[in-house]
């Protein structure tokens, strides 16, 4: 059934951060908590302004990667251009109908919007559903303005290499048209590994606030890589080169739940992977710190609400 929402929010905050602590990375976004006219879910949005630009020609159209190696480019056409954008805004729709916040029961906690029966003492306490709104294309003010490349697929013909996003490593403000194929992350076929990983969503995860899932978890490799940058060891082992966003902290030779992670080289979502919201829902003040713990996410949609004792 369809939840029609009131369009005016009933609360809204600019959630910014430049910690490096829990998981999260320095991220910034809009988000929104939104009242439904009859007695659904209430509705909280993140809103993510991403500026994409057609990264101009050069003289000479070479680009480098985040590994510095060079790579042959092409102008973009239009078509092309239009393509990469409806790949993108696919990629990050993956994030929606995922996560829902459940608030805790307890007659104190976040009763405001509670929706009283008359003649009883019980009220139903409305759960909140998650969403990810993300324009690709915004002009003004955006929070993040990512360049991306138009690989030259004739010349990586002929060079050999294969036309998917392992190709040219993308970074948080560079990408590559070929980043809206989802492909297997290089840590070789086998058992236990991812069999897709979407370069777009996992860096909308960033975007959002997230961390790899090493750090998300605070897995034991990660953490050891981690120490290993700060300490300068990181040399003598290739996997932990880069420290938070090693292969370590990405969740090689960990189990698939975690290696498998959006935010790690797979394609599944986890109830971690929810943490921009809950953020959000604190930067409101809907959330007093000390009762973070009291809320629950949940993966499958758990109805309007809980009935309280009012």
């Amino acid at each position: 059934m369809t939840t029609f929402y009131n369009p005016m929010p009933v609360a809204a905050t600019t959630f910014t951060s430049d910690s490096y602590t829990g998981g999260s990375v320095p991220a910034s976004f809009d988000a929104f908590l939104y009242k439904p006219i009859d007695w659904g879910q209430l509705k909280l949005t993140i809103r993510l302004r991403i500026k994409l630009r057609q990264l101009p020609p050069k003289p000479i159209p070479i680009q480098l990667d985040a590994d510095g190696k060079v790579f042959w480019t092409s102008p973009w056409t239009g078509t092309d251009w239009q393509r990469f954008i409806r790949g993108a805004a696919a990629q990050a729709d993956m994030w929606n109908n995922k996560f829902w916040l459940l608030p805790p029961t307890t007659s104190a906690m976040f009763s405001e919007f509670d929706l009283g029966i008359i003649g009883t003492n019980q009220a139903q306490r409305p759960n909140i559903r998650c969403e990810l709104s993300v324009d690709f294309e915004a002009t003004d003010n955006p929070h993040r303005t990512i360049d991306v490349a138009n690989l030259n697929t004739q010349m990586l013909a002929l060079q050999g290499q294969p036309r998917d996003p392992g190709t040219f490593r993308s970074h948080a403000l560079l990408y590559d048209s070929l980043d809206t194929v989802p492909w297997a992350f290089p840590y070789g076929p086998g058992a236990g590994q991812p069999t897709k990983h979407y370069v777009i969503a996992h860096e909308i995860g960033h975007a959002i606030g997230l961390g790899h899932i090493g750090t998300i978890l605070k897995t034991t490799l990660c953490e050891y890589a981690i120490a290993s940058e700060k300490l300068g060891y990181d040399r003598f082992d290739p996997n932990s080169l880069g420290g938070r966003n090693s292969f370590y902290c990405y969740g090689l030779l960990q189990e698939i739940a975690v290696v498998g992670n959006i935010m790690g080289a797979g394609d599944s979502f986890t109830v971690d992977n929810a943490r921009p919201w809950l953020w959000a829902m604190m930067s409101m003040g809907k959330i007093p710190a000390i009762s973070a713990h009291q809320w629950r996410v949940v993966m499958t949609d758990p109805g309007p609400g809980s009935w309280v004792k009012k």
